[in-house]
């Protein structure tokens, strides 16, 4: 009896060690799994990481992904498809920029324009009698206006306008002067002084302007204290103009006359500042001062009036366009 209890006791120690030793396998067959399946997730998840296009974010994520991870995996393809749809998506407009000075590019399209019909205008203004010119603007109205704003393009940019010139001798002047402005633009100078300005060019596009030829201003004998031209000797018989400002100034009255100075290089033909004076005295004007020609873009030149007597006939020399 004592040896079949001790056989029922080693198959029940031998029974008890298989069930142990089984449990030791599954439990390393267990282990064995884990490691291999996070293995796999880890390559699939590199994969991903390295390879992925922007055609890929469109698909759906890769099936491996383990049913833990789905919800970071939804939430990773939502990001995926909003920034898929933002790259094929027009970018929306932006916020409205403050001004900062700058040209926007219609704003340069347009002051090219302006530039190409300034330089156009301004070689068949130079190029053609005061008469003509007339004509021609009467023609197309609005034609000096598109001249005028191609004019204020050009000049923006210079340290001094002629115009700030005369304006500042004007302000140091009797209030009860009379000034005739020839081609006064848009009028400008006759806004912004005391003294009474009469104000001509070839079209009336500025409250005041008085639309004429310069060689036929409506004014009498004698009657205005200064006359004005202000980058103004437009047309191949400028001389007549300034004939007309001896007409209407006062004897002792001001010729205040300023120019680009290209138009006064003495070749060819051309006048030169020295040669303009002389032709100027010759008119009967006596020069007041040196010419300024400190300037970089212009000159100006003070005469006044001496007599009332003047040369039958005055030779001009051409000016350059």
């Amino acid at each position: 009896d004592d040896e079949d209890e001790s056989e029922d006791d080693d198959e029940d120690e031998s029974e008890e060690e298989d069930v142990e030793s089984e449990e030791e396998e599954g439990d390393d067959d267990d282990s064995d799994d884990s490691p291999g399946e996070e293995k796999e997730e880890e390559a699939a998840g590199d994969w991903g990481e390295q390879f992925s296009t922007d055609d890929d974010d469109d698909n759906e994520s890769d099936e491996s992904v383990s049913e833990e991870e789905d919800d970071t995996q939804e939430e990773s393809e939502e990001s995926e498809e909003s920034e898929s749809e933002s790259e094929e998506a027009p970018a929306p407009a932006p916020a409205q920029a403050k001004p900062t000075g700058k040209m926007s590019l219609v704003e340069k399209m347009k002051a090219k324009l302006s530039g190409g019909q300034f330089r156009m205008l301004n070689e068949a203004l130079y190029t053609t009698t005061g008469s003509d010119a007339l004509r021609m603007v009467k023609a197309s109205p609005g034609t000096f206006g598109a001249y005028h704003a191609g004019f204020r393009e050009q000049t923006k940019e210079w340290p001094t306008r002629p115009v700030d010139v005369i304006m500042k001798y004007l302000k140091t002047q009797p209030k009860s002067l009379v000034v005739a402005d020839f081609g006064c633009g848009d009028a400008e100078l006759a806004q912004r002084v005391k003294q009474k300005v009469h104000s001509f060019d070839l079209e009336s596009d500025a409250p005041g302007v008085i639309a004429c030829n310069m060689s036929e201003v409506p004014l009498p004998d004698d009657s205005v204290h200064a006359a004005v031209f202000s980058l103004s000797l437009m047309g191949t018989d400028y001389g007549k103009f300034l004939e007309e400002a001896h007409r209407v100034l006062k004897v002792g009255g001001l010729l205040w006359i300023a120019e680009v100075r290209s138009r006064f290089d003495g070749k060819d033909g051309v006048a030169s500042v020295d040669s303009f004076v002389k032709t100027l005295t010759s008119l009967g004007f006596k020069l007041k001062g040196k010419p300024d020609e400190s300037n970089k873009m212009f000159f100006t030149v003070s005469m006044v009036k001496a007599s009332e007597k003047k040369a039958k006939k005055v030779k001009w020399q051409p000016l350059k366009a």
